[in-house]
């Protein structure tokens, strides 16, 4: 147990490590190719750090775990919401503007809808709708890249295109090695959210949780993590579009990407149990959007979501979790 705890916080601190990497270089690439901060929030960022949640379903659903795998990437989505994005807007009121609630928040209510009728239509996830997934992840990409003109706000470049990293500048040139640091962020990433889901599910087994619960709390949280470290971090350094990009983003994601290769690799099969678990996830992707939608700023032209608002989408995802134990 002790050895557990401690692998615990070194993971806590790996995962910083990479996410500050990340978060900086993403930035940096952002100014450097004059991508709308959304959109990078949305596709490099959110790609990132929805690995955790891709190699863990990958590896469940090998040893024939099916619902720790179903129930990780619905638990993620679920905590991404509720918890990330709930503590983000703690610190700091999360704006968008119109035409980024329309190109960030529509893709997202489809796919979370696509996604909960097939767990109430189909037994399983196999090949054809995994490629069916990734075949909408690509046409996502696409829309996402070519809308970028209309996503763009020259206020948001500030011409930066060096990398900080603790302090300490350091200059790049070329997109390959924006590209190599990217990925060792990412590497970072993987590795501490790994140690971390293994000491966190130590823990727990010892306790005596379900798979069930385990996989929807805990690893859902640990694999979590990297959005809300790369999140938190981002509004710290106010870069708020890119934190609420990434959060949409990963959720997009989890779906189409984590579960769509997954299921081209393996046939998961669908727990009863986890419908009430997705119908949860689909609650929460509708209340946040309304959050946004709901509340206008006339004179700024912005859509945002309050510090009230967090504190109410926290406590729904603190009820939820009562709930499951």
């Amino acid at each position: 147990m002790a050895l557990s705890i401690i692998n615990l916080v070194f993971s806590c601190v790996v995962i910083f490590i990479g996410t500050e990497i990340l978060v900086n270089s993403s930035v940096a690439l952002s100014n450097k190719l004059k991508i709308p901060r959304v959109v990078v929030g949305t596709l490099i960022v959110s790609l990132a750090t929805s690995l955790p949640e891709l190699f863990v379903s990958l590896k469940s659903v090998s040893l024939g775990f099916d619902e720790f795998a179903l129930g990780n990437i619905i638990g993620s989505n679920i905590s991404n919401i509720g918890l990330v994005l709930g503590i983000m807007s703690l610190i700091s009121t999360l704006t968008l503007l119109k035409h980024e609630i329309i190109w960030c928040f529509t893709p997202l209510l489809i796919v979370s809808l696509t996604f909960i009728i097939s767990i109430y239509v189909l037994k399983s996830f196999g090949i054809i709708f995994g490629l069916f997934c990734i075949a909408l992840l690509v046409i996502y990409s696409f829309i996402i890249l070519n809308k970028k003109g209309k996503l763009m706000n020259e206020l948001e470049f500030d011409g930066n295109e060096n990398i900080i990293i603790f302090g300490r500048c350091f200059k790049i040139t070329k997109i390959y090695k924006y590209i190599i640091v990217l990925t060792l962020g990412s590497l970072l990433l993987y590795i501490g959210t790994d140690l971390l889901i293994k000491s966190s599910k130590n823990i727990a087994e010892k306790i005596g949780i379900s798979d069930r619960v385990i996989s929807i709390t805990l690893v859902a949280i640990g694999t979590s993590l990297p959005e809300l470290f790369a999140s938190i971090y981002s509004v710290i350094k106010s870069e708020l579009k890119m934190a609420v990009g990434n959060i949409l983003g990963s959720n997009i994601f989890n779906i189409l990407a984590v579960l769509g290769l997954t299921s081209v690799f393996n046939t998961i099969n669908i727990s009863n149990e986890l419908r009430f678990d997705s119908l949860v996830m689909m609650i929460f992707t509708i209340l946040i959007a309304l959050f946004f939608v709901l509340s206008y700023d006339n004179e700024k032209k912005i859509y945002y979501m309050s510090r009230i608002k967090g504190i109410v989408i926290l406590l729904f995802y603190i009820g939820y979790i009562i709930i499951l134990f």
